[in-house]
């Protein structure tokens, strides 16, 4: 039976000042953590034992999902005093999986993708590493991949600048590995999966696989992207069970108090939303209570503050009041 490996101990510097009191895992789309459905994921192909390791404001993290027994899965956790990146954070867990393939996804992205057709693929080409890839209109935002008209990869690019591209194949974290991958990654040191274990692999001619991914998928990177992920969910683009009730075009917490008017919007619990406020294409958080009379489009609502984003663009970011 395969393992998994939900990697999940990032700062998320990108979000600012919303990872400041929540780590990115917890981030609320629908009214649940984003690392919800990266388990989800998994256990959709049956998979039960799965390894987290965690580093940033990792109590948060661990009192939320626990044992994972919520999830019908086995979650084994190791924290980091001091993050060791991808590949260095997964070796630190090799004892606790077994010697089968292991389905790496990252904790912090959003993802409704069926992993089937990745470990099928995988197998059927019989590849030592793959890696899921999605199709970008940005490529200078994401590592890239340059593979063959079979899927075997040649290159990698990191966030290649606008025009230099050498393809929009982005990599989505989403990896399959035979186990041999552990004698790749040293013990105890910092080692990151693309900077340093796949130019190995590369290096040593063993089969590397891309293959596109299926579904939806967005590392929920910027601020920009978290909202927008929460708008997907509302129009249907993403499956995510949610913690709420759909009411119109909005989803609410079933304890949210919404006396304003709303369009496009995510309320968590225990949010208030007063009378005379109109909210349009916002998230609000569990536990935030707004002003009267405000009027916002497009903002993050927190209980430590509401930040807007003129037309989705992250550099704007601003708090309100």
């Amino acid at each position: 039976m395969p393992n998994g490996m939900l990697l999940a101990a990032g700062r998320g510097t990108r979000l600012g000042p919303l990872t400041e009191y929540v780590p990115k895992p917890l981030l609320p789309v629908a009214n649940e953590p984003v690392m919800a459905q990266g388990i989800r994921a998994l256990r959709a192909v049956d998979i039960t034992t799965i390894g987290v390791n965690l580093c940033y404001r990792a109590e948060q993290i661990l009192n939320t999902f626990d044992d994972g027994a919520a999830y019908d899965a086995a979650l084994h956790w190791v924290v980091e005093t001091e993050a060791r990146g991808t590949a260095g954070g997964m070796k630190r867990l090799q004892h606790l999986l077994d010697d089968d393939l292991i389905v790496v996804v990252a904790g912090d992205a959003m993802l409704d993708v069926d992993l089937a057709p990745l470990l099928a693929a995988h197998r059927a080409a019989g590849a030592f590493a793959s890696l899921a890839t999605l199709a970008v209109e940005d490529p200078s935002r994401y590592g890239v991949v340059v593979a063959d008209a079979d899927g075997r990869l040649r290159a990698f690019q990191e966030k290649p600048a606008p025009g230099t591209e050498l393809s929009r194949l982005a990599n989505t974290g989403i990896y399959c590995f035979e186990p041999a991958i552990f004698d790749l990654i040293p013990v105890d040191e910092f080692c990151d999966f693309a900077l340093h274990v796949f130019p190995r692999i590369l290096q040593l001619g063993l089969p590397f696989y891309a293959f596109p991914a299926q579904g939806y998928w967005t590392d929920v990177g910027t601020p920009a992207d978290y909202l927008q992920a929460n708008l997907d969910f509302l129009a249907g683009r993403i499956r995510v069970p949610g913690d709420g009730v759909r009411v119109g075009a909005n989803f609410l917490a079933a304890d949210a108090v919404v006396e304003g008017e709303l369009c496009e919007c995510v309320v968590g619990a225990r949010a208030i939303v007063p009378a005379g406020s109109t909210l349009t294409r916002c998230v609000v958080w569990p536990d935030a209570v707004l002003p009267a009379a405000l009027t916002l489009d497009g903002a993050i609502c927190t209980p430590h503050g509401i930040y807007t984003l003129d037309g989705l663009d992250a550099r704007v970011l601003a708090p309100v009041g």
